[in-house]
C-alpha cells in the first residue's frame, strides 16, 4: 500500500491550525487591552497570524490536489465513500475557520468596558494583566527561539565559509608552489640554452677555421701542380 499523500499533509495542517488558534486567542486578548490599533505587540501578533494563515492555505491547496488524487482512485488508498466525505468536510471546515479568523481581524470586536464594581474588585484587570504577561513571556520565548535558530544558521554558514576559505588558501598555496617550480625549471632551461648557444658558436668557429685551412691547402696543391707542369714543358722544349 502506497503512502496516502492526503494524510501526510493533513497532520501538518492540523498542527498549523492549532498554532493559529493560539495566536488568534493572543491577538484577541491584546486587542481588548491595548488602547491603539497601532500597538507594536498587536501588529506583530497580527503579522505572525497572517503568515501562519497563508501557510495553512498553501497546505490546503496541496490537500485539495491530494484529495483529488485519492478521490479519482480510492481503491489505491483503501478509501470508501465515508472516508472521502470526512476528508471533504475537513477541507471545508479548515477553510471556514481561516475565513472566520480573517473576518474577525478585519472587523475587531468592540472592547469590553468595565463597571466600577469590576474595577473595585480588580479581578478582571488582574486576569488581563496575567494574560498579557503570559503573552509577553510567550513572545519573548518565541523571539529567543528564533534568534537561536538564526544564530545556529549563521554559525553553519560561517563554518561553511571558513571551510571554503581554508580550501582556497590551500589551493592558492599549491598554485604558488607550482609557479615557483615552473620558474625554477624555466631558469634552468634558460641556462642550458645559453650554454648550448655558446657551444654552438664555438663549434661554428671551428668549422669555419677548418674550411679556411682546407681552402688554403687546395690552393697550395694547385700551385705545385702548375709548377710541375711548367718544368715538364721546359724540359720538353729543351729536348726538342
Amino acid at each position: 500500500m502506497e503512502d496516502d499523500p492526503f494524510l501526510i499533509v493533513k497532520h501538518q495542517v492540523e498542527d498549523a491550525l492549532n498554532n493559529a488558534s493560539v495566536l488568534f486567542d493572543s491577538w484577541k486578548r491584546i486587542q481588548q487591552t491595548v488602547s491603539s490599533p497601532k500597538n507594536q505587540e498587536l501588529l506583530w501578533t497580527a503579522d505572525e497570524l497572517n503568515s501562519c494563515l497563508e501557510a495553512i492555505e498553501q497546505d490546503l491547496d496541496d490537500l485539495d490536489e491530494a484529495f483529488a488524487v485519492s478521490q479519482a482512485n480510492p481503491g489505491k488508498f483503501n478509501l470508501n465513500a465515508s472516508e472521502l466525505n470526512l476528508r471533504r468536510s475537513f477541507l471545508a471546515e479548515s477553510r471556514n475557520k481561516i475565513q472566520s479568523i480573517r473576518n474577525t481581524m478585519a472587523n475587531p470586536p468592540a472592547k469590553n468596558r468595565w463597571t466600577g464594581k469590576d474595577l473595585d474588585t480588580g479581578e478582571s484587570s488582574s486576569s488581563y494583566r496575567s494574560n498579557r504577561e503570559q503573552d509577553n513571556d510567550r513572545y519573548i520565548e518565541d523571539e529567543h527561539q528564533q534568534q537561536m535558530i538564526m544564530m545556529q544558521e549563521q554559525d553553519t554558514h560561517l563554518d561553511s565559509m571558513s571551510g571554503t576559505l581554508v580550501n582556497l588558501k590551500e589551493i592558492a598555496g599549491t598554485m604558488n608552489q607550482e609557479f615557483d617550480d615552473q620558474a625554477m625549471i624555466l631558469d634552468d632551461l634558460g641556462d642550458q640554452v645559453d650554454r648550448s648557444q655558446g657551444r654552438l658558436q664555438r663549434a661554428m668557429g671551428r668549422v669555419k677555421e677548418i674550411l679556411r685551412k682546407e681552402e688554403e691547402s687546395k690552393s697550395g696543391y694547385c700551385i705545385c701542380c702548375l709548377i710541375l707542369v711548367l718544368i715538364i714543358l721546359l724540359v720538353l722544349v729543351i729536348i726538342i
